[in-house]
């Protein structure tokens, strides 16, 4: 058995303590069944809607929910408050349900079944507040959303090791957010832009393209069986060994903090500095989204050329040097390049950090470090939000700009400290 293990690829998403046994006919399956060799096109096309529904659901807490939530608050701080509060689901549920997909054989596979439960609330909570408007029984109904949403993207992004060879990860990564990022790009367009004036329209977009999108994903992906391994240390033991996986942990912890900074209050802040209108706001906010989908796949093909973490230090360089120079702006059009330039930052870092991750990983516990992955990008919600609020209300709207490029150097002082590719291979 030990043979035959070390001629597949890292045993990532093959958790030791799976119930799930070798069949008889196992010697006779090729060494690369459980990562093929080359993932069709097709197939992880079908794979990546599984992140546009996961994009979807982003452009509906960056771009409608903030708006939804002043309406009710009237206040800045109290937005940002309760955007952050939803991060305790982000810290709790991507690690809990990745390390529960580790462990657990269905016939139906170890991820799916856990990402239709997630969804599954995510959709019944978005139909409860499309129809709520009050902030008390509106408060634990977003919180609930947000808690199915985090425990679906765990283990989905554990798909991605679980079923594609490492050499073709960055690419695969790259398809990913381009047929993923049209998810967020399409609410934008047709839902979040006409909030104003058609305020139920973005409800009826999240419940009808999720569903669709998952279904997709489901119907797409074909996990394997997992492989009966040598006993893995626990998660969090084996987390407190690798000093290089916890440098990039707080370094993406940093980056997500002055990220989430951003997106929280994009829209108002945009609205407020430079006088737009929502439909505006929203649009500048579309091409920097548009510009991330564009780049996504390009950085992903160039990754393992020009290395992950040299690209994904480039990617946020651009986003910080084009945050400080935002306030100056004075002119929508001159707004929109920036926001390309952005854009093109902001796809690198999304396209290229998860493979740059997958490579520093142990052996085991795949669900569950992608989980921790997770959870220091969505955990951050409960600093990000908060801190801008309440930087915007202390110091003006300028202020959140300098605030996020300042904590987004300091986050590329951290990933400086990574060793790269420590554990890649090319089988």
């Amino acid at each position: 058995m030990k043979r035959f293990q070390k001629t597949l690829p890292p045993p990532q998403g093959a958790p030791s303590d799976s119930s799930a046994a070798d069949s008889p006919s196992s010697p006779k399956v090729k060494a690369e069944a459980p990562a093929p060799a080359r993932v069709p096109l097709g197939k992880l096309a079908g794979f990546a809607m599984g992140l546009f529904a996961v994009q979807t659901f982003w452009g509906f807490t960056w771009a409608t929910l903030p708006l939804y939530l002043k309406r009710l608050t009237d206040s800045n701080a109290a937005t940002g408050v309760i955007l952050s509060t939803t991060g305790i689901t982000g810290l709790i549920f991507p690690v809990l349900a990745g390390a529960v997909s580790d462990r657990i054989s269905t016939r139906f596979g170890r991820r799916r079944p856990l990402i239709v439960l997630g969804w599954l609330l995510v959709w019944t909570m978005t139909a409860l507040l499309w129809r709520i408007d009050s902030l008390p029984w509106a408060l634990p109904v977003i919180f609930l959303a947000y808690a199915g949403f985090f425990f679906a993207i765990g283990p989905y992004f554990a798909l991605l090791p679980d079923t594609v060879p490492v050499r073709q990860r960055s690419f695969a990564s790259g398809v990913m957010f381009l047929v993923g990022g049209t998810g967020v790009l399409g609410y934008l367009i047709f839902a979040a832009r006409l909030w104003e004036t058609a305020p139920a329209l973005p409800f009826v977009w999240v419940l009808t393209a999720i569903p669709v999108a998952v279904a997709v994903l489901c119907l797409s992906v074909r996990e394997t069986k997992a492989v009966q391994g040598d006993k893995q240390p626990g998660l969090f033991a084996g987390l407190a060994r690798e000093r290089n996986l916890l440098k990039f942990f707080a370094g993406m912890t940093l980056l997500w903090i002055g990220l989430w900074m951003v997106s929280a209050f994009f829209v108002i802040t945009c609205m407020a500095l430079f006088k737009l209108s929502v439909a505006q706001a929203v649009q500048a906010f579309f091409v920097l989204n548009a510009a991330f989908v564009c780049f996504a796949l390009p950085a992903g093909l160039v990754a393992n050329r020009l290395g992950l973490k040299n690209l994904t230090l480039a990617g946020v360089a651009v986003l910080a040097v084009c945050l400080l120079f935002l306030p100056f702006l004075r002119s929508y059009p001159v707004l929109l390049v920036f926001m390309v330039i952005a854009g093109a930052g902001y796809g690198t870092v999304l396209a290229v950090s998860y493979p740059f991750f997958l490579s520093l990983l142990p052996e085991g516990n795949t669900a569950g470090f992608a989980g921790l992955y997770q959870a220091c990008q969505n955990g951050t919600l409960l600093v990000g939000p908060a801190l801008a609020g309440w930087m915007i209300d202390r110091f003006g709207y300028v202020a959140l700009f300098y605030g996020a490029a300042g904590v987004l150097l300091a986050a590329m002082a951290l990933y400086l400290t990574v060793r790269a590719d420590v554990r890649r291979t090319d089988t």
